[in-house]
Order: structure tokens, then C-alpha cells, then sequence
């Protein structure tokens, strides 16, 4: 008897994990909850993110997950361990893993994330490119020699890649997401309106508001914040440009990484995508006007498959439950004893 096969979509943002004959099982922010002096886990996902701004001192929170990495060994140990108990409860044997990673990483990461998946309780972990997972789960065809371009924007990184045939042929990774977006929004609200606002709020705003084209009607949200001047709180009025022009950079950037990996795409490979269209996905592909955005700066439609934060973790799970495709493509399960921890 053999464990649970988990595909595991390991973000900045979210952990969201797919089970074999179920389905996605678990989306949870990548947020913890620590006592600060011992350490003690006291909440995890969804329950941790809602004390953010609102903890006392005895409680310290923490996002161990950076740029789709690992920025904290010990944390994101923790953290990934309290979710695979949820997802595995008390079963016996340990589940194997299928995880996602940015493209390019280092080889010291890639060793960095699967010491921590196997020490928080997998028996066998294997990582997957973010954009092959993604499209893996969009239903790409594994043995056609056919060019996808898949574009995932999630909150800490856009992993950009052309899959041929199940395999990546050209990839890029940048750092810029939907938590840089959030910075940006909170900057510009403190620097140009002098209200300090919370990641919540700003994150609420971008949901909102966020837009890669200006609408063709004015949107206002009326938010709260606090005062700069008198450290009050107080109500304030804020419109989709504002947000939009507070964003724009970091727009501009994910544009730039589809174009760059488009330059260097084979032209056979730009044939096909220009046929089938670029698929988004990822937290941020339901922003307003952003398939729009990228058809004009690439001239190639855009489309968004559904299921836009779940289709790396089901392309994680299709991977490991696809007989003889990770070892045919050069994918290698470890276990702690071969990783040497």
C-alpha cells in the first residue's frame, strides 16, 4: 500500500494542493502563525492571514514563502507540515509529492525546497517547473510536437514558458507579482493621498480597482486608513486610475518578461502560439484589462483557461499520476535518505 499523491502548488501567496479521485483539496494563504517566544504554531492559512494587523506581541506572523521559494527553512517546514496533515490526517503511509518551482532556479533552492517538503512529511518529493505544472493542468498534450506558451502571475513571481511535446523549451522567471502590486499601492497612498493603509487593504484595493487599461467609466472605492498628519483614522476616496497609475510598473514589467521569452522563442514554436493564444493564469490573470494588455504588446490573443489558482497544483497531480512521464522527461524523485538530510 503507498501513500497519498499530492500535487502541491508552492506560492508566495497560497499553498493549494490536489489529491488523486478528489481533486483540489486545500487553497490556504502561505501565512503562519507563531508565539514569540516559543514558537509554537497556533494558526495557519486563512485563520493566520485574518490576525494580520491585529496581533499582539505575543504573536509574531510570518510568510515563509519568497519568490515561490524558500525564505525561511524552519517556518516553511512548519508551515507545509501543518498542511499536509490536514490534506493526509492519519494515515500511515507518508504521501508523495509532486511541487512547483520557479524556473531557473539554483540547484542549492531546488535542494533547499525538497528538504522541506520531505522534513515536513512527505515520504517522496519530485519539483516541477511552475509554467510546465500549470500546463500540465490546463491539458497540454504531452506528446504532440506543439508550441503553449503559459504565462503564471502569481503574488511573488511570473513564470513565463513555451511547453513542447510535456517540456519546457524556453523559460523565464521574474520576481513580480501581485505582493509587489500591494506595495506599490501602499507607497503611492502614503507619498500622494498621506494615508497609511494595511496589506489587507491594499490588496482589497487591488482586487477592486487593479486594472492593466483604464476602464471606459470611473470607478471609486471609498476605503479607511490612517491619517499621516494626525495618525487618525479616517475614511478615504480613492478611483481606479489611481490604482491603475500605482501599478503601472509593475505591469510593464510582466509584459516585458512575455516579450523577452517570445524573442527567444524558435519561430516554429511562435507559429503555434500565435494559433492557439497564450494562456494566463495565476492569482493576478483575473486582473482587469491584463489579457488585453499583453494581445497588444505581444499581438498573440490571450485566453484564460478557468480555474486560474488551482491549474499548477491539478498539472502536479496529472504529472505524478501520468505513468512514466516524470522519469521519461528527467524528473527524479528524492527522499531524504538520497537527498542526504
Amino acid at each position: 500500500m503507498v501513500g497519498l499523491k499530492i500535487g502541491l502548488d508552492i506560492g508566495t501567496g497560497n499553498v493549494t494542493a490536489a489529491i488523486e479521485g478528489k481533486g483540489i483539496v486545500l487553497s490556504e494563504p502561505a501565512v503562519l502563525a507563531l508565539e514569540r517566544e516559543t514558537g509554537k504554531v497556533l494558526a495557519a492559512g486563512k485563520e493566520a492571514l485574518n490576525m494580520t494587523g491585529r496581533c499582539p506581541d505575543a504573536i509574531k506572523l510570518v510568510r515563509p514563502l519568497l519568490s515561490g521559494g524558500i525564505s525561511n527553512l524552519e517556518n516553511s517546514k512548519l508551515l507545509l507540515r501543518t498542511f499536509i496533515e490536514r490534506i493526509c490526517k492519519n494515515k500511515i503511509f507518508k504521501p508523495t509529492i509532486a511541487a512547483t518551482m520557479p524556473a531557473g532556479l539554483t540547484n542549492l533552492e531546488k535542494r533547499n525546497i525538497l528538504a522541506c517538503i520531505l522534513n515536513a512529511g512527505a515520504g517522496r518529493a519530485v519539483l516541477i517547473e511552475e509554467p510546465l505544472a500549470a500546463a500540465l493542468g490546463t491539458g497540454v498534450m504531452l506528446d504532440k510536437p506543439y508550441g503553449t506558451m503559459i504565462v503564471n502571475i502569481g503574488a511573488g513571481t511570473t513564470s513565463v514558458a513555451v511547453v513542447t511535446m510535456g517540456s519546457i523549451a524556453v523559460a523565464k522567471s521574474a520576481k513580480i507579482g501581485g505582493t509587489d502590486m500591494d506595495k506599490k499601492i501602499k507607497t503611492y497612498l502614503k507619498t500622494n493621498r498621506g494615508v497609511a493603509v494595511g496589506k489587507l487593504t491594499a490588496e482589497e484595493l487591488k482586487i477592486i480597482l487593479g486594472g492593466a487599461e483604464i476602464r471606459d467609466e470611473s470607478v471609486v472605492a471609498i476605503s479607511k486608513g490612517k491619517d499621516m498628519t494626525d495618525g487618525m483614522p479616517m475614511f478615504f476616496e480613492v478611483t481606479a486610475e489611481e490604482i491603475n497609475f500605482a501599478i503601472r510598473e509593475c505591469i510593464e514589467e510582466i509584459g516585458k518578461a512575455i516579450t523577452e521569452v517570445l524573442e527567444v522563442t524558435p519561430p516554429e514554436l511562435v507559429r503555434d502560439i500565435t494559433d492557439d493564444g497564450i494562456f494566463l493564469c495565476g492569482g493576478v490573470s483575473g486582473m482587469y484589462g491584463l489579457d488585453k494588455y499583453i494581445g497588444n504588446q505581444t499581438g498573440i490573443k490571450v485566453k484564460t483557461p478557468g480555474r486560474e489558482t488551482e491549474i499548477a497544483a491539478l498539472g502536479c497531480l496529472r504529472a505524478l499520476c501520468e505513468e512514466n512521464y516524470l522519469t521519461e522527461n528527467g524528473y527524479h524523485f528524492v527522499t531524504l535518505e538520497t537527498l542526504g538530510v
